[in-house]
């Protein structure tokens, strides 16, 4: 699996609506991108303390920022920005709560080929936005052959080899009610370093190629809510040829991993007469049962231990 990121330029986000910005001076620079998803309140940096600033981060001017920047001599505000700026590769600045930037911070922004942008919303408001966007648009991502369901709320990543029937089966599923969310090629995006998510790319968003009958368009044959954009992918199923040693209890959760991250996988040979679909949806409730703290698999097991010590010293003190 390839990783890679993705970037957007100062210019981007001014399209993006639910973050109301405007270009307030440097329609030259809003060619700059931005390749990771930082933010940070300058604060102390504009009195010139500049240890550990963050000197890559886009720079959100809140109402606290703004009101020393209205106290504070033009001169040495311009001169502290400068510094602040010369520091790193700051994306654009951008003014919170509809304020303008006084003139000092215009001109030290020009100086360094730094865009300055503004926004109706709130700082804390447009922080907490601006940050879900940038964590959507910058999280490391990759490509995965598989076929991703949501099951019974549970995010079900169904892979194997080609030709053992992934398809046939996410179909099954489909018909028994369950979401599809996207086929063949599944986008994996790790978000907030902590979870993955799956989509499905945009050519393919809602389309199934099952050998034999070709490509089906899932919406179209099952309806609209059959069909999901995204989903937390919490289980990977991974299909196989029939194998002679397999766990028959199930008592050691195994894992797999995708940008880093573990997942949760169960591998299911294909043997004729199985309904993998069935065993698909157990599966699936079963894993909510461990995010729950149950595992049903360890419990026997427990309480199967538990009972032959019991027979043992049974026997032995029989036998004393």
């Amino acid at each position: 699996m390839q990783e890679f990121t993705k970037s957007v330029t100062v210019g981007e986000l001014l399209q993006v609506k639910r973050l109301h910005l405007e270009l307030v001076c440097g329609k030259r620079y809003v060619h700059r991108e931005i390749t990771t998803p930082s933010i940070n309140r300058p604060g102390l940096a504009l009195c010139g303390h500049l240890d550990h600033f963050r000197a890559n981060a886009i720079q959100v001017f809140g109402k606290g920022e703004h009101a020393f920047c209205a106290k504070e001599k033009p001169a040495l505000l311009k001169a502290n920005i400068t510094k602040m700026l010369g520091k790193g590769r700051v994306p654009c600045v951008i003014m919170a709560a509809d304020q303008d930037p006084f003139p000092a911070i215009k001109k030290a922004c020009l100086e360094a080929d730094v865009p300055v942008l503004k926004t109706t919303m709130e700082s804390a408001a447009f922080v907490a936005e601006f940050s879900r966007f940038l964590d959507e648009q910058l999280s490391p991502v990759t490509h995965v052959h598989g076929v991703l369901l949501n099951v019974s709320g549970i995010g079900v990543l169904i892979r194997g080899e080609a030709g053992i029937g992934k398809s046939e089966c996410a179909l099954e599923l489909i018909k028994r009610g369950h979401i599809l969310v996207a086929d063949d090629v599944v986008e994996v995006q790790k978000r907030w370093g902590r979870f993955l998510v799956g989509s499905c790319p945009e050519m393919l968003k809602h389309y199934m190629e099952v050998r034999g009958l070709g490509i089906l368009d899932v919406e179209l044959l099952f309806g609209v809510g059959s069909t999901l954009d995204e989903m937390a992918i919490d289980l990977e199923v991974v299909l196989t040829p029939p194998v002679k040693n397999i766990d028959r209890l199930g008592v050691e959760q195994k894992t797999s991993e995708i940008l880093g991250l573990e997942v949760p996988c169960l591998r299911l040979p294909v043997t004729p007469g199985r309904n993998l679909a069935v065993l698909i949806e157990v599966a699936a409730l079963n894993q909510q049962l461990k995010a729950q703290g149950i595992f049903s698999a360890k419990e026997f097991s427990r309480r199967m231990l538990d009972r032959m010590k019991r027979v043992t010293t049974k026997n032995n003190a029989s036998q004393a």
